[in-house]
């Protein structure tokens, strides 16, 4: 047990070496730091309870749909027969996502809507930080403003945080709703990491839809639930199931024109719940490989950095054998000595701890802002709301890890210094043991540090294959600028009529070579896909959501820089013509007419709506770089949102403000809803496999930093060792190069064991990131070699400045000297 004495005097030692002492703290705080940051991450995504009423009990139920993946959208005639015959669940609850064009306060923008049932907040148990929350009673009919409650980030953002924002009006597609509430930071419903801006009652939702009505069965939401005390999930599923399917068949039923088999097929999807305890998460599928990667990599980092501060300690507790000694001899037991050792050890890890509490508390937030953009389904932009603020568990970590540390580094000099021998300091001999344990230190940290590069060269030839893809469009010098008209509540005809007016308006600007709009971005997502088959065969299991649609104007392929492989491309004519005038990508024609030429050809999709082919486009990859190309066709014709892409000679960002100012002068309300370039798309949708390559580089890149100095420092030490015998080398005749060779053979006995170490495990261990890796095997050669190669390189920098040392020993004065 360390006693108060014991930290006194340790604090008196250390002081006497000041730059040793900050250069040890530093480097433990920078290994504490990056684990505490990675597992702030890891915990917020992969651990973290939901911060709501006893969420152990709370399930969501979801169906599996083929090539969309888990969805949770029931009818409210679903949760209606949930809520009033499930004697399983206690409650259940369920909110609708809809985006809604907010004009006032100004500027007008899109906000993110959630529709929410009565028990919805209530059922979470979670009170407002400011107001008051939805309750059972804002789900009757009043004829004043209907009551909607802001999240903390949209709160913070658009009312600057202020708490008299609770009683003010806002206005959401020209209706008057009313602030009654503000939510915590920490609150983001059922979701770990997204929250729309505000929450409205369920009874407001005819406010906001298109056509101004409502039917009970007329919005889709996502069901959750609270478990009742002793019941299983799958007692749930169970009844859940049952009510489900005996709801959903009628409400099938009264579908017109349905047939027996489509019933079928929607109901063989089945129904299933899961525990949301610790929420729905987007990023945890994206990341949750990646941070684990990340939080290994750390702890190699942090196990590199002990060893290396071990190295550094039994240097230092060699060169206090005298005084050691002389403990010894006034009548210090040996375990006293590792006690007072290990006192240093500790107060050195405290100080790197409280150091690496700093920078994890700095670091965190430029992580969560380094993150990708995050879309859903639909392809609208999600606000990350992550909350990666240290809770206990964190803390407890960081304690755990600052202790382990202190033990790790400490143990090794402790020991040491408790095996000193009175005898063998009075006689001048060297401590064998310890001169045994440094170089094995070194061979660890040069094993680590090839691991750690080895799997960041993986990382990074990854991410240039993706950057060196070709996406299928040329994306220099053009703009992409999304426009929502329909949430503004423009009509179908209002939205073409502005359409086309902002096209001439744009084509009419300085600069710009071509100008088209399109009802999908690339790089953003697939979007809502729907189901095709060829003229004259049936619809199969196989043929669900199929294919991506894409509404485009006559010049999108010129403005893309997409090519016509076959037919033509589209006319004017094309949008009024029966049937439909379509192109397909290659994709899609070499899916449903390999070998043949499809232009000409007809498909139906999956409501009755009869296409003619007239042409054949080249791919483009609209999801991501490294999804497959996703079978798309092209019609002429737009949406209520469609997205203005702008082809220019100048810079791209130069022609941003001109085009806005052409929206403006058509209506000064509508804003657009978000604007990039060509080229930010496309980086966007390599950002994840860039955000981790860059943070897998840093450590690959700090470890070798830290494996040459653990070179550098164990050669240095050996030759002020070694200095009587290199004296005597010399002086028999061995020359300045020959002394040179003798510690590098040293150096690369330590080095190359070390980095055939590191090799052996980044090969048995590299299979388990193939998931994130692109182009590039798990075993491949130029990233494990190169692995190797620059470890080699940095150990010979390490260790060039002692073997220069060592052949500038004069022989006269290293015999002079009395100490060797």
């Amino acid at each position: 047990m360390i006693r108060m004495g014991d930290l006194r005097y340790a604090v008196r030692m250390l002081a006497k070496s000041p730059g040793f002492s900050l250069a040890v703290a530093g480097l433990l705080a920078l290994g504490i730091g990056a684990n505490t940051a990675i597992f702030s991450a890891l915990n917020a995504l992969l651990l973290r309870q939901l911060p709501v009423r006893q969420p152990q009990q709370l399930i969501r139920l979801i169906q599996t749909v083929p090539r969309i993946g888990v969805t949770s959208i029931f009818t409210h005639d679903v949760y209606e027969a949930l809520k009033h015959h499930a004697d399983t669940l206690s409650t259940v609850f369920g909110d609708a996502e809809w985006p809604v064009a907010m004009d006032d306060p100004k500027p007008a923008e899109q906000v993110r809507v959630h529709v929410v049932t009565p028990e919805f907040f209530e059922a979470l148990g979670v009170p407002a930080l400011y107001g008051r929350t939805l309750s059972e009673n804002d789900a009757k009919p009043d004829p004043g403003a209907p009551p909607a409650v802001l999240s903390y980030g949209f709160w913070q953002r658009r009312f600057a945080g202020d708490p008299h924002a609770v009683g003010r009006g806002i206005t959401l597609r020209g209706h008057k709703f009313l602030v009654v509430g503000v939510m915590p930071r920490t609150f983001n419903g059922i979701t770990a990491d997204t929250a729309p801006d505000l929450r409205i009652p369920l009874r407001a939702f005819p406010l906001l839809h298109f056509d101004g009505s409502y039917r009970g069965n007329g919005i889709a939401l996502e069901l959750a639930a609270r478990l009742k005390p002793g019941v299983t999930l799958e007692q749930a599923r169970a009844q859940c199931f049952a009510i489900w399917h005996a709801t959903f068949e009628e409400d099938l039923q009264r579908v017109p024109n349905i047939t027996r088999a489509q019933i079928q097929t929607e109901l063989s999807r089945g129904l299933q719940v899961e525990s949301i305890e610790r929420g729905v998460s987007i990023l945890r599928d994206r990341f949750g490989l990646a941070l684990q990667l990340l939080a290994g990599s750390s702890g190699l980092l942090l196990l590199l950095m002990c060893s290396n501060v071990a190295g550094l300690l039994l240097a230092r507790t060699a060169a206090r054998r005298e005084e050691i000694a002389v403990r010894l001899a006034l009548g210090a037991t040996r375990a006293r000595l590792i006690r007072q050792m290990l006192a240093e050890s500790a107060l050195l890890a405290g100080l790197g701890a409280a150091g690496g509490w700093l920078v994890a508390t700095l670091s965190m937030p430029l992580l969560v802002r380094a993150m990708p953009a995050m879309r859903d389904r639909a392809t609208t932009q999600l606000a990350l709301a992550l909350d990666v603020s240290p809770d206990m568990r964190v803390l407890l970590f960081a304690i755990v890890v600052s202790l382990a540390t202190a033990l790790l580094f400490g143990l090794a000099p402790a020991l040491a210094a408790s095996r000193v021998s009175l005898d063998g300091v009075l006689r001048g001999a060297r401590s064998s043991r310890a001169s045994r344990l440094r170089p094995a230190l070194v061979v660890f940290q040069v094993a680590l540090c090839t691991m750690l590069l080895a799997g960041a060269g993986l990382l990074v030839r990854s991410f240039q294959q993706l950057r060196n893809m070709d996406p299928g469009f040329d994306a220099g010098h053009a703009v992409t600028f999304t426009v929502y008209p329909g949430l503004s509540g423009y009509s179908q005809a209002q939205c073409d009529k502005l359409r086309l007016a902002l096209l001439d308006r744009v084509r009419a600007l300085p600069g710009v070579i071509s100008a088209a709009t399109a009802s999908r971005a690339v790089m953003r997502g697939s979007g809502i896909k729907m189901s095709i088959r060829p003229e004259g065969q049936t619809v199969t299991d196989a043929d669900f959501s199929n294919t991506s649609e894409n509404m485009v104007s006559p010049e999108y392929f010129d403005t893309m820089g997409m090519r016509i492989l076959a037919g033509r491309g589209f006319q004017d004519s094309d949008s009024v013509a029966k049937p439909a005038r379509i192109l397909i990508n290659q994709t899609l024609a070499h899916q449903f007419f390999p070998g043949v030429d499809p232009v000409g050809r007809r498909l139906w999709n999956g409501v009755g709506t009869l296409y003619e082919i007239v042409g054949v486009v080249s791919d483009a990859k609209y999801r991501s770089l490294r999804e497959p190309m996703t079978p798309t066709l092209y019609n002429v014709g737009s949406d209520d949102i469609f997205i203005l892409i702008v082809r220019t000679r100048m810079r791209p960002v130069a022609i941003i403000q001109p085009v806005r100012h052409e929206l403006a002068a058509l209506d000064p309300a509508l804003p657009f809803i978000e604007i990039h370039t060509l080229a930010e798309e496309v980086d966007s949708s390599a950002a994840s496999e860039h955000l981790t390559a860059t943070l897998a580089s840093l450590f690959g890149l700090l470890a070798a930093v830290l494996a040459a100095l653990g070179i550098y420092g164990l050669l240095a030490y050996s030759v002020a060792q070694r200095r009587r015998e290199i004296g005597i080398r010399m002086a028999v005749g061995a020359r300045p190069s020959d002394i040179a060779r003798m510690i590098g053979r040293q150096a690369l006995a330590m080095v190359a064991a070390g980095a055939v170490c590191g090799l052996v495990a980044a090969w048995e261990l590299a299979p388990a990131i193939q998931s994130l890796l692109y182009g590039v095997a798990p075993t491949d050669g130029v990233s494990l070699g190169a692995a190797a190669a620059f470890v080699m390189v940095v150990s010979a920098l390490g260790a060039a400045i002692p073997a220069g040392q060592a052949t500038r020993v004069a022989p006269a004065a290293a015999l002079r000297d009395e100490r060797n």
